[in-house]
């Protein structure tokens, strides 16, 4: 069991750093800005203070080892700090704090050569992808799968690359941290389903995949006043129809197997007395089923065209990224059930609709992930809340995890 004083620091370090751009109740920490740089520092001083070695790698991936990284295996623990603009306390720095903290209540015992192997906890960069596109560019960076001159050039909407940002916090390093032996990563539901069936834990055994795409519609900028409507080709006209082509497609799909989203515009020349002359928007199709997302992107090719026609405009594809759906490291879910039972939590597999670091791991490493509730399902806003019962369970078997995946290391693939 977790002592009461771990507990008391744990939620101790988890109100601290809540601190850090707090807002209506929630954080407004984005990638880059003063508030992410002042996470990252109270993360090094924790660090520091624990005598743990610190590293940065080129894209600002903070990491701290509680032994100097050796040839001993070493199993990696986080999340991120960045939040959503108004976003919650709990997304992402719930898993940060309890890796720290499940470090600092074995680190005794892995510098005594009791435990045979280190621990590393790391805050990964741009998780959250809200400032600059694309998300889990840190990980994605570290695993190789996004070279790091192409992350660093990332613009934001004022044009200011990530590169640029990130050093003007100072989180920018040179140090080559090597792939670890195994990930594991604990992260709140951000939906309702743990709470709503009464389980403690949600053990993640796949993800759902995602097509997101770049949409550009181009229309005619003119005097919103006397240009006669027939005459216009409004471009954000020919855009509240894809935006409603595209909800639609996600509430008449069968069995809620379908989530599409329009979730970002921008508007040239955002003047109230023109009409738009170019709409640029982000699509998001998500399932899990790899059929159906390949027949929602043809459906979305057929509305696009249809909304050419209609509307005059002429509208593109830009830009688009697909995440496959996956599977977890197939042993991982046994070691979370095994871990969940040893410390009297009740448990259940389940898919994760939103991506997270720990599947871009996955990709890589051995990688373990788990839920832990969300009041209310509340995510992305300030009214995320997690108890502090849950929380505690987190840590609990975060640890017991990380006992039962070390003593199996030799037998990791």
């Amino acid at each position: 069991m977790i002592s009461s004083n771990h507990r008391d620091g744990f939620l101790h370090t988890f109100s601290a750093f809540s601190e850090i751009g707090a807002k209506n109740g929630g954080l407004h920490r984005l990638t880059g800005t003063p508030e992410d740089g002042a996470a990252r520092a109270l993360l090094v001083s924790a660090f520091q203070d624990r005598g743990y070695t610190v590293a940065r790698d080129a894209i600002g991936n903070l990491f701290g080892f509680v032994l100097p990284p050796d040839d001993r295996p070493t199993i990696l623990l986080g999340s991120h700090l960045d939040s959503q603009p108004d976003g919650g306390r709990f997304d992402g720095q719930t898993g940060v704090v309890t890796a720290l903290w499940a470090a600092h209540v074995l680190e005794d015992r892995i510098r005594s050569g009791e435990l045979p192997f280190n621990l590393g906890v790391v805050n990964w960069t741009n998780e959250e992808g809200a400032r600059f596109q694309p998300s889990v560019l840190g990980s994605s960076v570290f695993t190789g799968h996004v070279p790091v001159k192409d992350a660093l050039e990332a613009t934001d909407s004022h044009s200011t690359t990530l590169g640029e940002s990130l050093a003007a916090i100072e989180a920018l390093g040179t140090d080559d941290v090597p792939l670890p032996a195994a990930y594991l990563e604990v992260h709140v539901e951000q939906g309702a389903v743990l709470e709503r069936e009464g389980v403690d834990i949600g053990i993640i055994e796949g993800a759902w995949g995602a097509v997101k795409l770049d949409i550009c519609i181009e229309g005619g900028q003119t005097h919103t006043g006397p240009t006669p409507m027939a005459e216009r080709v409004d471009a954000l006209y020919a855009t509240a129809l894809l935006v409603t082509a595209v909800h639609r497609m996600g509430l008449d799909h069968p069995a809620g197997r379908l989530h599409t989203t329009v979730g970002s515009l921008r508007i040239t020349p955002d003047s109230p007395n023109c009409t738009p002359s170019e709409v640029r928007s982000k699509v998001e199709l998500r399932s899990d089923d790899p059929e159906t997302l390949t027949a929602a992107r043809a459906e979305l090719e057929s509305v696009l065209a249809e909304i050419g026609r209609e509307t005059g405009a002429k509208v593109e594809i830009t830009g688009e990224s697909l995440r496959e759906t996956t599977s977890m490291w197939p042993h991982g879910p046994q070691i979370l059930e095994q871990a969940a039972d040893r410390c009297q939590l009740s448990s259940r597999r389940m898919k994760t609709i939103a991506g997270h670091d720990a599947l871009v791991l996955n990709a890589a490493v051995p990688s373990l992930f788990f839920f832990i509730p969300s009041v209310a399902g509340y995510t992305h806003n300030c009214h995320e809340l997690t108890k502090d019962e849950d929380l505690t369970n987190g840590l609990h078997l975060m640890v017991n995890t990380i006992e039962t995946l070390g003593a199996q290391m030799k037998n990791i693939p």
